[in-house]
């Protein structure tokens, strides 16, 4: 798979012994967050047991988050310079590349395989000023359950975007980030005890969400509100709050909806759009697995 400024690219295939040259899949889909800039992309399944998938990166390449489960044949190649080998299994694994790290990677994919392109120094930003300085290091088929659900996170909120996608996109990156450097959290937890939210300083975090539940809610966007760095601001809002950023702003965004079907003087695209949605389609799905009913009906059975 060779990367192509985060658009579809093409993935070759090394030939099965007896076989002639290497022949291109057809290009996997990707799914771009223009919000985070974060690219998701899916791999083809592999048509035969002797294929295998050739991921080759170059210096100049983004951080890459790669998770695939293991298709019963053992994957081999470099990282950064240096050969590896790593056994058969049907495991769920992780793969790490950090931004300037070459690799050229041999493996089989399945039908669950699928990567994160994460731009720039996306990841490195999240973090504290006290772990901006340790670097990122590579991972191999890592049987790593927390890394595999995070990423799979992911992989759902940006293929199909709910309430507050940003939010939970750039929480769960963060989080990904955490993992990846294996920083020793103790003392930064131990400064998050200190740091506090004061109340006029929550109710006006808790204003700006309410004026702003039709645009793009980022945490970022709410700990500058707070005066606090990102990766503190989350913790302190739970701890006043009882609920995370997300939570409580999908919260609110549910009961605008509600209050305006049940104003019904918006159609359902208007009011999708009023409630900080990109489509319809995805306000419909975020609604009814919400409230347990479709925004159409809901509205029917709540007419005065």
């Amino acid at each position: 798979m060779v990367e192509q400024n985060g658009k579809k690219s093409g993935a070759s295939v090394m030939p099965p012994p007896g076989r002639g040259q290497p022949y291109v899949h057809t290009p996997s889909p990707t799914f771009l967050n223009s919000e985070t800039g974060i690219t998701l992309f899916r791999l083809p399944c592999a048509n035969q047991s002797s294929e295998r998938q050739i991921a080759e990166r170059t210096e100049s390449s983004p951080d890459m988050l790669l998770i695939s489960r293991g298709s019963g044949t053992s994957a081999f190649g470099k990282m950064a310079g240096s050969p590896f080998s790593v056994p058969a299994t049907t495991a769920v694994r992780a793969t790490f590349t950090p931004r300037g790290t070459d690799s050229h990677i041999i493996y089989s994919p399945t039908a669950q395989t699928f990567g994160l392109y994460f731009p720039g120094d996306y990841l490195k930003n999240l973090m504290t000023d006290a772990q901006q300085h340790c670097a990122f290091n590579p991972l191999l088929f890592r049987e790593d359950a927390q890394l595999c659900h995070l990423a799979q996170i992911i992989e759902s909120e940006i293929a199909g975007p709910g309430f507050a996608s940003p939010m939970v996109i750039e929480g769960v990156s963060r989080a990904i980030a955490v993992v990846l450097l294996r920083f020793d959290q103790r003392p930064i937890l131990a400064e998050a005890e200190r740091i506090k939210l004061p109340p006029w300083r929550l109710r006006r975090v808790l204003d700006y969400i309410d004026c702003h539940l039709e645009d793009d809610v980022r945490l970022c966007n709410l700990a500058a509100v707070a005066g606090l760095s990102t990766f503190h601001f989350a913790r302190v809002f739970k701890q006043e709050t009882g609920v995370t950023p997300y939570n409580y702003v999908r919260d609110r965004r549910i009961e605008r909806s509600r209050a305006l079907l049940i104003e019904d003087k918006l159609g359902i695209s208007e009011l999708a759009l009023a409630c900080g949605f990109a489509s319809q389609s995805h306000f419909t799905a975020a609604f009814s697995k919400a409230v347990g009913t479709s925004p159409g009906r809901f509205r029917r059975e709540n007419r005065t």
